[in-house]
């Protein structure tokens, strides 16, 4: 496995190192895809973040940035690529739902999705997910994700299964945004990202479009998540819990069936799914982590 990462890493830190985007795929037939990046302040990592998405080579897609004013030198960075940019502004916002509220908006494309100023996508995730939301139109298309340092080493995989609204309330990393893409027409039935929400806006978020169905995983798919001191999950833990406490529970007072056996099923489904993609390896390593107390199963 350690290889294996070392290879990504290699891969990861290649892509992001300069403005290369690959010749785009010719075909008619993939979906127009919109892709928002919120940022403010993060000028350090923002750069690699934009060389991941418009390196993506896509063949329709619409990019556009939202900065809340930023003081840092990210203005800057974000004219250097404002040619490959649908849109994009800087000015004082109201945090980073209402930033990214603001790029869907404008946004035109048949899926929508958001990428983190500090997050990136792997090499190819772009064309993966718009292939498989091609086929179907279903609702939410995600893929696996990698989690990586600050330098873009990549340390870690974690992989998923499809979820619906009732496995939100068990399954606490149900669906990566940094490599998911949703239907924009089905946004506009059910509602974008609550603004009040300071960190689980994507489980809100996916708690209402899940009505249209369950993802579509893509596992070669790959988003990936920087894991450094300024993130929310190291600065925002009590809202995390606290948000995350209120969706569940109104998660548990609409969706029928949940009772006192739900969680064991969920986890045994979810099981059965890793088998069924051949995510076997996956398994075994959560086993053993679990065993030796390294991990949680339950975050994963």
């Amino acid at each position: 496995m350690r290889k294996h990462h070392e290879q990504k890493t290699r891969e990861l830190i290649n892509f992001v190192s300069c403005l290369k985007p690959p010749r785009p795929v010719a075909t008619a037939l993939l979906p127009r895809i919109t892709i928002v990046t919120p940022s403010y302040n993060q000028g350090k990592f923002l750069e690699r973040t934009i060389l991941s998405v418009l390196n993506q080579g896509y063949p329709d897609l619409e990019y556009i940035i939202i900065d809340g004013g930023s003081t840092d030198g990210s203005v800057d960075i974000i004219r250097k690529y404002e040619k490959y940019l649908a849109y994009w502004t800087s000015r004082p916002d109201r945090g980073q739902s209402h930033a990214i509220n603001e790029g869907f908006i404008r946004a035109t494309g048949d899926y929508v999705g958001w990428q983190n100023s500090d997050d990136l996508f792997f090499p190819g995730a772009l064309l993966r997910l718009g292939k498989a939301a091609a086929l179907g139109r279903p609702t939410i298309v995600s893929g696996n994700l990698y989690l990586a340092d600050a330098g873009n080493r990549i340390f870690r995989e974690i992989q998923y299964t499809p979820v619906d609204r009732g496995m939100l309330t068990v399954v606490k990393a149900s669906i990566p945004n940094q490599a998911a893409i949703f239907r924009r027409d089905l946004l506009e039935k059910y509602g974008m990202l609550d603004e009040d929400k300071r960190y689980c806006m994507d489980l809100d978020l996916w708690s209402r479009l899940l009505y249209a169905g369950a993802n579509r995983i893509v596992p070669d798919a790959y988003g990936v998540y920087t894991m450094h001191g300024e993130t929310k999950t190291a600065l925002l833990q009590d809202v995390l819990l606290e948000e995350r406490s209120a969706i569940v529970h109104r998660i548990r007072q609409t969706e029928p069936g949940i009772g006192p056996l739900y969680g064991l099923s969920c986890r045994l489904a979810k099981m059965a799914a890793h088998a069924k993609q051949g995510d076997l390896p996956y398994l075994f390593e959560k086993f053993t982590s679990k065993l030796i107390g390294r991990d949680d199963w339950s975050e994963h």
